[in-house]
């Protein structure tokens, strides 16, 4: 992906797509209408809304914060100060997460700094808390007392996210024959900024009209008999399922719905499919040693 459309890859969501969504886009159908059932972080209705296949794009998610989110993130309505969120230590996300609100600001903090994204635990283990934090303290703040700091009068000039991130990769290969005191732990919060960048680039947007935001049950849809209708549902057999989704109402759903071409991402062959692609297997063991192979099913109506 071009470093200019990493704003495709939407809000950074357990289940995210964005590594799959233009390979997904690209095998299905264009039409009137596409309908992104369970939307999550937005990967696969940015990505369906710039192909231009569709006229009209839903993007839904029962989350009601998380769309919100990425609504207000493409509109700037209202404006978030990104450079606010580059660091975030253990005491101030659990801060976040337990006493305060639910809200879009929540929402944010939760998302960027949750372990796996999934907006309840922290991301690292109070042991390499501080390590992996010190890199971004020396980049935005130039205060850990380590070597590190001379990042700071490097990057000071830049105003950006992505501005600091692009003088941290330059200082660091002007340091490739000098011990820069970087290790492999420090590297993984960079990547963390780099997250919190291509939210910033989705401010940058002008607002995507073809985009409408939903925030339903799957089942109260209005689905139409000529929409294009993909589904990312928790997957069978994985963590996602302590959610309490309901693969059997799902299953009924799927029947009933008067869309002639749905289509759904898994790892399992379910009743009633077709294999349209398989992607590479998933860089994940299962439990019995293997990898999973992951699959975009067409349902075939009876």
């Amino acid at each position: 992906m071009k470093q200019s459309e990493k704003w495709m890859r939407g809000l950074p969501y357990v289940g995210n797509k964005s590594q799959k969504a233009q390979q997904i886009i690209d095998a299905l159908p264009a039409g009137g209408r596409f309908v992104d059932v369970f939307g999550g972080g937005g990967s696969i209705s940015l990505t369906a809304a710039n192909s231009g296949k569709w006229g009209e794009v839903i993007y839904n998610d029962r989350r009601k914060t998380v769309v919100n989110l990425l609504k207000a993130l493409i509109e700037d309505k209202p404006h978030f100060d990104l450079m606010k969120y580059v660091y975030m230590d253990r005491e101030t996300f659990y801060k976040w997460r337990d006493n305060m609100p639910d809200s879009l600001e929540r929402t944010l903090v939760l998302t960027i700094w949750s372990f796996s994204n999934n907006l309840h635990d922290y991301l690292w283990g109070k042991k390499i808390e501080k390590e992996k934090l010190q890199l971004t303290r020396a980049l935005f703040w130039g205060n850990t007392g380590t070597k590190l700091d001379g990042l700071y009068s490097y990057s000071k000039n830049e105003t950006s996210i992505a501005g600091k991130y692009s003088m941290f990769h330059k200082w660091r290969l002007e340091k490739m024959n000098i011990r820069s005191g970087i290790d492999n732990d420090q590297l993984a919060n960079i990547l963390r900024i780099n997250r919190i960048e291509q939210l910033q680039q989705l401010q940058q947007l002008q607002q995507l009209n073809s985009i409408e935001y939903s925030t339903l049950d799957y089942r109260l849809l209005n689905i139409r008999k000529d929409d294009i209708v993909y589904c990312d549902p928790p997957y069978l057999g994985t963590f996602a399922d302590y959610g309490g989704f309901d693969n059997d109402s799902f299953q009924r759903w799927l029947a009933n719905c008067p869309a002639r071409q749905i289509y759904i991402s898994e790892y399992t062959k379910l009743p009633h499919t077709e294999v349209v692609f398989s992607f590479e297997k998933k860089r994940a063991f299962t439990t019995s040693g293997k990898y999973r192979e992951e699959l975009l099913l067409k349902y075939v109506k009876e």
